[in-house]
Parts: C-alpha cells; structure tokens; sequence
C-alpha cells in the first residue's frame, strides 16, 4: 500500500490552457446549476463541478477499445499523463491505488482509474497495460491519436506541451495533474487538485460517493 502522504515534486496543476495547446476549458452550460455539499460536509481536495456528460471518444487500451459506455456502471478517476512522466504521474496513480485499497478494505466499491496518456508516439497500450499494472488490477491504460485525444482534452481542460529534448525519444511533456472523478451514469461530477496526501483525497471521494445527485438531463 501507497504511504498516505506523497509529494508530487516539480509537476504543476495547470487548470487554464497553455498558450498555442488548442484546448478550451469546458465547464458545462453557463445554466447549468451548481452543485452545493449537503449542509455541514465540504471538500478539502476537490471541486465541484456541473455534471456535464462525457463526450463521444474511442481510445486504444491492450487488447481493446475504451469509450463511454466502458466507464458506465463505476465510478470511475480520470488522470492524463504518461509513463515516462518523473514525479506527478507516478505519486498520483500511488494515491489512487491506496485509496482504492483502503475502500475495498471497508467494503465499497472504488472507483476504478481511467489512465489516458497524453504520449501516444511512446506510450503504446501494451506499455500502457505494464505500466498501470504495477499501481494495481483495477486501472485501464489507454491512449490514441491526437484527434483522439482531442475530445476528452477539451472536455476536461488539460493542456498539453511537449518539451523537446535532446532527439525524438528523449523529451517530457508538460500536462494538467489534476484528476476527474466521474459518476457511474457518466457524468463529471469532480475535479480534484494536485494532491500530496492520500488521505484527504479519499475523505473527499467518499464523501462525493455518498452525495445525492440529481438525475441525468433529459
């Protein structure tokens, strides 16, 4: 089990778009309600958001496709990074993990972890696969082109800027290291900071788990 504290190291969140990374930051209709915590609650790691659907999108996993419909029926995280990512990668998918684990030891069902890489030129889905296996058993790694990718980018507001190195493999790419929680119906209930302590990420996910949710929009 991950320790409960981790530190994210040189990784900044980026909730704006970087300049040039054609990436908008869509919150959902400007009509749309916001969503309160029931009286006395409130969240330390996490911000409410409008629970706007998922966008259509279909990226490549080992062995299979992965879409909206995959995500139905779970709560599910959503984090973009990538493998070869040094700190902010690694110490979140640590902190997802423990929280998982220590859901399972009280007997909820965790969210599972969607790991969208935002390195699709390295990152192939069988690496991907190997990757998140080592975090645990209930973690998809899937990736796609960048047209792919474009739609849940967009959606959530992560930007994207490759740093260029010294030839084509050895680069980083600089990304958004914040993380989604998103509901079984499909919606994008949550947006969770950066986070350095396990802890306050898994106070915050049960009490969203446990948060009345309107119905679905028709």
């Amino acid at each position: 089990m991950a320790p409960p504290r981790l530190i994210l190291g040189i990784m900044v969140a980026v909730v704006v778009v970087a300049a040039g990374a054609g990436y908008a930051y869509w919150r959902g209709p400007a009509d749309r309600p916001a969503l309160q915590m029931p009286a006395g609650q409130s969240l330390d790691a996490a911000q409410l958001e409008t629970l706007a659907a998922l966008p259509s999108f279909s990226l490549e996993r080992d062995g299979a496709t992965v879409g909206p419909a995959d995500l139905r029926g779970r709560w599910a995280y959503v984090f973009f990074g990538y493998t070869n990512c040094p700190n902010a990668c690694p110490a979140t998918l640590g902190i997802l993990s423990h929280v998982q684990e220590t859901l399972r030891a009280q007997g909820i069902d965790p969210p599972r972890v969607l790991f969208v890489s935002v390195d699709p030129q390295r990152d192939t889905p069988q690496i991907l696969g190997r990757y998140t296996a080592a975090f645990g058993s209930d973690m998809i790694g899937a990736t796609g082109s960048d047209a792919a990718l474009h739609a849940l980018l967009g959606f959530f507001g992560v930007s994207v800027e490759r740093q260029e190195g010294s030839d084509e493999t050895n680069y980083t790419v600089d990304h958004t290291t914040n993380f989604f929680l998103v509901t079984p119906d499909g919606r994008w209930l949550a947006t969770f900071s950066p986070a350095d302590d396990g802890d306050t990420v898994l106070a915050d996910t049960l009490a969203l788990l446990r948060m009345p949710l309107p119905p679905p929009s028709r």
